[in-house]
């Protein structure tokens, strides 16, 4: 009888510290930690900042000489001098392309009136993937305000910020953009140069 009672003791001392201990079990039927689930919570947490106008020194709104001092900040951009300086045929304005290094693949830095609109990066897909970049920035700046099988795209009142599959990111100046004539007359200009940079090849 004694064995008894101490053993229906000993059971239900026992059987709290067995629940809360016990891991959960999601849905899926994978079993998660109380810790890990924090863990998860803080990786899913969005912080929401301002659009960022630029990457790294290079900044929207900078001049063609300000944005040549800021690329030798850094290599990373590829950034060999004036040889990288070109007239957009045809448009009269100012275009820099560079060829990066590591994760930067070619950039491209394009002028209007003597001022940075533009910036083109196209990171380089053997060392990141698009759906890492896109929840980085879904993490950081909220959820795009247009998404598609193409891009998605993030706007304030200064800054337009797209990621363009495969894997290209731009940062655009919306005061600009808006005293063009059209954003298809802008993004026109790249291509454009692009198509001339092909045919003086062969």
């Amino acid at each position: 009888m004694k064995e008894r009672f101490f053993f229906f003791v000993v059971f239900f001392l026992l059987v709290p510290f067995l629940v809360f201990s016990a891991p959960s079990v999601t849905d899926e039927g994978y079993e998660v930690s109380e810790t890990e689930e924090a863990e998860s919570e803080d990786d899913d947490e969005i912080y929401t900042i301002p659009l960022p106008d630029g990457y790294l020194s290079v900044h929207l709104g900078m001049s063609p000489d300000e944005v040549k001092a800021a690329l030798l900040l850094y290599p990373v951009f590829g950034y060999r001098g004036e040889r990288d300086v070109s007239i957009l045929p045809g448009f009269d304005r100012l275009l820099i392309e560079t060829t990066g290094d590591g994760y930067l693949d070619r950039c491209w830095f394009q002028f209007y009136s003597d001022q940075l609109y533009t910036i083109s990066i196209n990171i380089n897909t053997h060392e990141m993937d698009y759906y890492s970049v896109f929840r980085t920035l879904c993490r950081k700046y909220g959820a795009p305000g247009s998404f598609s099988p193409e891009k998605a795209v993030w706007k304030d009142e200064k800054v337009i910020m797209s990621l363009e599959k495969p894997l290209c990111i731009k940062y655009s100046d919306v005061g600009i953009l808006e005293s063009l004539e059209n954003s298809s007359y802008v993004e026109e200009s790249v291509t454009e140069k692009l198509r001339e940079d092909f045919l003086n090849s062969l």
